[in-house]
C-alpha cells in the first residue's frame, strides 16, 4: 500500500488561493475589517471596509496583547489591551490615540483575553482563556478605577492545552461564543454555547503558524454570523472566508508584517488619510557570505530563496520537536500550487532541496538544518523512529520491529524529495502486529514513525 507524506500533509493544510487577490476594499454592506498592532511599539493601524483607508494611532506599550470590543455600547468597536504579565486590562472608547478610559485587572499573569458580548446585551466585555487549563473564565461587566474586577461569573473547560482562542457569533443570535485555533495545523473548531463539550463545527482554515480572527465580512440584507479570517504573518496578508467551513479564502489582501498581530471588528466612521502599515520585508537578492567548502551551511526558521538564502542540497534537521513543518515551494503566492512537498510531524528529517525549487519553508520547531549528513549510528544498531541513509546508518538486509502503537508507518525510499516518486515501497499497519522489512542495497533511505517502535537488524 502506497501512501505519500507529501499529499497526506496537504489535505491538513487548506489552500487559501483567493478568488481576489489584491482588493481596495471587502465591498459589499459587511461592517466588519481588519487591522494590525505593531507590537513591537503599540502603534495601531485599522482598515476601513468601504475605502480601504488606513487610520493609525498610538495606544499601549510593547509587547501588551491587543483586543477590539464596543466597551460602550455605541456599537463601534475600539482598542483594548491586557498586559499578561500582570493581568491588568486597558480600554479605549475611540479609535484615536489618547489614555485609557477604562482600567482595572483580571485573570492571571499569561491568560489570554477574550472579548465578546457573552450575555446578549449588546455591550462587550472582557473574559479570559488561561492555555494552562483549557479553561474559559466569563463576566459579564467591566471593572473601573483601576480595581480588581473579582470572580468570573462561570467558567468551564473547552479544548486542548496550546490551542488560542477567539470568540464571536458564529449561530447569528446575538451571543458571542467561544472558538479555538490549532495553529500547527490549522484546526479550527468553536461551541454554540458557553459550556464544556463537544465542538459543534470543525474544519481546517490556514497553515501553521496563522492568526486567526472572525467578523461579518460580507452581509447579505440581513446580517449573517461571524465567520473566520486569518493573518499569515510570513508574508503579511490577511486570508478571508465568508462561511464557517473547510475551503479557499474568498478575499486576500497583504496589510502588515511579522512583527504585527491581528485585530478585527466593527470600527466605526474612519478618518483615514493614514499611511498603511509597513509590508512584510521581501527576501534578500544578493547572496549570502560565502560558505569555506569545508564548513557545513546551516540554517533555521524561515522562508529561504533556493539559490540566496539556501543552497540546493540535502539537509538533516537537529533540535526538532513536535509540530516541525517544512515545505519545498515552487513560488511564494501562498497559495497549495506552490508546495512541491511537505511534511508535519515530530520525526527526524533529511530533505533534498532541489536546483529547481524557488523557496524552501521551515518552521522553529524544526531547529537546525544541516547539510553535514555525517552518519549519527552505526548501520546495524536499532533503528528508531525518523529518516535514516541506507549504508552509512540503516544496513542493507532484514530488520524486525517492535511496534508501540496501531498505526505504524514504514517507507523504503530511492531519494530524500519527500514526493511519491521517491516511495520504493511502504505500509501502514492499522494494529499493533511486528513487522519485518528487507532493506535493499539499492535503497537510499528508510522512513519510519513513532508507533513502529525500535527496528532490530537480523542480518543481510
Amino acid at each position: 500500500m502506497l501512501r505519500s507524506r507529501m499529499l497526506l500533509t496537504v489535505l491538513v493544510l487548506t489552500a487559501l488561493a483567493a478568488t481576489m487577490t489584491v482588493v481596495p476594499a471587502l465591498g459589499g454592506t459587511a461592517d466588519d475589517s481588519v487591522g494590525v498592532v505593531d507590537q513591537t511599539s503599540g502603534f495601531w493601524y485599522l482598515r476601513d471596509p468601504a475605502s480601504g483607508a488606513t487610520t493609525s494611532f498610538y495606544f499601549g506599550n510593547p509587547g501588551d496583547f491587543p483586543i477590539m470590543g464596543d466597551w460602550n455600547c455605541d456599537g463601534v468597536d475600539t482598542p483594548g489591551l491586557y498586559r499578561q504579565s500582570d493581568g491588568f486590562v486597558y480600554l479605549r472608547n475611540s479609535n484615536t490615540e489618547g489614555v485609557a478610559n477604562i482600567r482595572f485587572f483580571f485573570g492571571d499573569p499569561g491568560d489570554i483575553p477574550l472579548a465578546g458580548d457573552f450575555n446578549k446585551d449588546g455591550c462587550d466585555t472582557v473574559s479570559i482563556y488561561r492555555p494552562s487549563q483549557a479553561r474559559i473564565f466569563v463576566i459579564n461587566e467591566l471593572g473601573s478605577n483601576d480595581g480588581g474586577l473579582g470572580a468570573a461569573d462561570f467558567d468551564f473547560y473547552f479544548g486542548d492545552v496550546g490551542d488560542k482562542p477567539f470568540t464571536g457569533d458564529f449561530n447569528n443570535n446575538g451571543q458571542d461564543t467561544v472558538g479555538l485555533h490549532r495553529e500547527s495545523t490549522g484546526f479550527v473548531y468553536y461551541r454554540d454555547t458557553l459550556t464544556t463539550g463537544n465542538a459543534d463545527n470543525d474544519f481546517f482554515f490556514g497553515d501553521p503558524g496563522d492568526q486567526i480572527i472572525t467578523g461579518r465580512w460580507a452581509q447579505n440584507p440581513t446580517p449573517g454570523p461571524d465567520t473566520v479570517g486569518i493573518f499569515r504573518p510570513s508574508n503579511g496578508t490577511f486570508y478571508l472566508r465568508f462561511s464557517n467551513s473547510q475551503g479557499n479564502a474568498d478575499v486576500s489582501f497583504a496589510y502588515g508584517n511579522s512583527n504585527m498581530a491581528a485585530v478585527a471588528g466593527d470600527f466605526g466612521n474612519l478618518p483615514g488619510g493614514d499611511a498603511p502599515p509597513p509590508g512584510e520585508t521581501p527576501p534578500p537578492t544578493t547572496p549570502p557570505p560565502t560558505i569555506p567548502p569545508d564548513e557545513p551551511f546551516t540554517f533555521g526558521a524561515g522562508i529561504w530563496i533556493v539559490g540566496v538564502g539556501v543552497p540546493a542540497d540535502t539537509f538533516r534537521n537537529s533540535g526538532f520537536g513536535s509540530g516541525c513543518y517544512w515545505a519545498r515551494l515552487s513560488g511564494f503566492s501562498g497559495e497549495l500550487d506552490d508546495i512541491n512537498a511537505n511534511y508535519f510531524g515530530s520525526i527526524r528529517q533529511i530533505v533534498e532541496i532541489a536546483p529547481t525549487d524557488k523557496g524552501f519553508e521551515t518552521t522553529s520547531n524544526c531547529g537546525i538544518w544541516s547539510n553535514d549528513l555525517t552518519p549519527i549510528k552505526a548501520p546495524t544498531t536499532p533503528l528508531t523512529p525518523g529518516l535514516w541513509q541506507v549504508g552509512s546508518e540503516a544496513a542493507p538486509g532484514t530488520w524486525r520491529n517492535a511496534p508501540t502503537d496501531t498505526g505504524c508507518y514504514w517507507a523504503r525510499l530511492s531519494g530524500f524529495s519527500g514526493e511519491l516518486k521517491d516511495i520504493i515501497a511502504n505500509d501502514f499497519i492499522g494494529d499493533i502486529s511486528q513487522s519485518i522489512v528487507t532493506i535493499s542495497a539499492s535503497d537510499v533511505g528508510f522512513e519510519t514513525d513513532p508507533a513502529c517502535g525500535i527496528w532490530t537488524y537480523l542480518g543481510p
